[in-house]
């Protein structure tokens, strides 16, 4: 960390797994809060952490229980006095500590859903039954079993459709494999193709087929909440998407948002998790419906999403939330992440091509005079020469990407 800044705490030390921007954000967000370094564990990084003053890094084989624990024994050595917080920000990895969570030792804090909540909120299934008890509308859907040979029967719910996992943490080697993240169907041939993929890969978990919510990126919301130990909760903060990225293995991840305030959706959706006995983080992916104005929860992802720095633009830091929760035991009241704010990982030049709302691009463009961008790989504190270059490049390949993946906005988002 720069020289002039002293640390404001020093009786833990956060542990962040995974080397994408999602995790980068965390460590930002602890270093805003504490004033402090994090120690970056996995089997790479981004050039963005990897160049990172911000971040010690420590490299392991993979991800398993065995290399994880071992791990933290060896940070716990070299900090002995520190408790170990401990932290992730994708499906696979939270589906890996739930599974290590009762062996972690009592030096590591670690805030995640207890099991049964992960299953019930997690499982797109069962996630829609859970919406229809508290009053919030899930799309009509239906559930593929590719497990087995048995013939699969041809979708009942009208074309286009939506397919995807129905447990995205069992997925991830399918998406290493080439095959999608979403999938946009317009007739029946094209689900029967992508089953027989499926299964000749060796995927044996479920797929959902789903009615399409029409509207392009901007129709698209974003929820992130943190439930407290004692089931209420600490963190409100939601956005309008205006931009998703489009390449294959990451499409419908929001790469531009403006903060939004949603009172209503905030309620029922703190409801329901704490019905479930959900604790921590979540982050819901909501649609509104331009046609009849519903607005369409679709998932909910167990973790505050690769996009929690928004939270940060709108005036909450979900790390220090966490921190004053699992480590000080404050009992806060729910803090709402609501300033006005422009969250983007791209481009401003590029990001307007795709805003097709006049009133929306107006909005876009009053926030970019008043300097309310914020651009969590932008930090006055990271500013070295060869992690600059890499954050420069990586936003000038956004304009490639789009080009060869999305040219232009569409009403299907697709």
């Amino acid at each position: 960390m720069p020289a002039s800044v002293t640390p404001t705490r020093t009786d833990f030390i956060p542990v962040v797994l995974g080397g994408d921007i999602g995790s980068y954000a965390l460590i930002r967000e602890f270093h805003e809060a504490y004033h402090i370094k994090s120690i970056a564990l996995g089997p790479g990084f981004i050039g963005a952490i990897t160049h990172s003053k911000l971040a010690e890094l420590r490299f392991i084989e993979a991800y398993t229980p065995e290399l994880l624990l071992k791990a933290l024994e060896e940070v716990h050595a070299q900090h002995p006095s520190k408790t170990i917080v401990l932290v992730a920000n994708t499906d696979p990895l939270i589906e890996t500590l739930e599974e290590l969570h009762a062996d972690l030792p009592e030096y590591v804090s670690c805030t995640i859903p207890p099991r049964a909540a992960f299953d019930a909120v997690c499982d797109k299934g069962t996630f829609a039954e859970l919406c229809r008890k508290h009053g919030l509308e899930a799309p009509r859907t239906e559930v593929v079993h590719l497990a087995g040979t048995e013939p699969i029967a041809p979708s009942a719910i009208p074309f286009p459709v939506v397919a995807k996992p129905a447990v995205s943490a069992g997925y991830y080697d399918t998406l290493l494999k080439g095959f999608k993240k979403v999938y946009f169907a317009t007739e029946q041939a094209e689900l029967d193709e992508l089953w027989q993929g499926l299964r000749a890969s060796g995927f044996t978990g479920d797929f959902l087929v789903q009615e399409l919510i029409g509207g392009d990126d901007t129709y698209m919301d974003s929820l992130t909440l943190y439930i407290g130990r004692d089931g209420r909760p600490r963190l409100l903060g939601a956005a309008q998407v205006l931009l998703e990225d489009h390449a294959p293995a990451m499409l419908g991840n929001p790469v531009a948002m403006v903060i939004r305030e949603k009172p209503e959706l905030w309620e029922r959706a703190s409801a329901l998790l704490a019905d479930a006995g959900y604790r921590g983080f979540a982050n819901f992916d909501v649609k509104r419906d331009p046609a009849t104005g519903r607005e369409v929860f679709l998932d909910c992802n167990p973790r505050m999403g690769r996009n929690s720095y928004y939270n940060v633009a709108g005036g909450v830091n979900p790390m220090e939330v966490l921190v004053r929760d699992a480590l000080d035991d404050t009992g806060d009241e729910v803090r709402i992440a609501k300033n006005p704010a422009l969250y983007t990982l791209v481009p401003c030049s590029l990001l307007r091509r795709y805003v097709r709302d006049k009133a929306l691009l107006a909005e876009v463009d009053d926030l970019i005079r008043q300097k309310r961008v914020f651009d969590p790989q932008r930090y006055a504190h990271d500013r070295g020469l060869r992690r600059m270059i890499d954050v420069e490049l990586t936003e000038k390949n956004q304009f490639r990407k789009f080009a060869r993946y999305y040219p232009e906005a569409t009403d299907t988002s697709f």
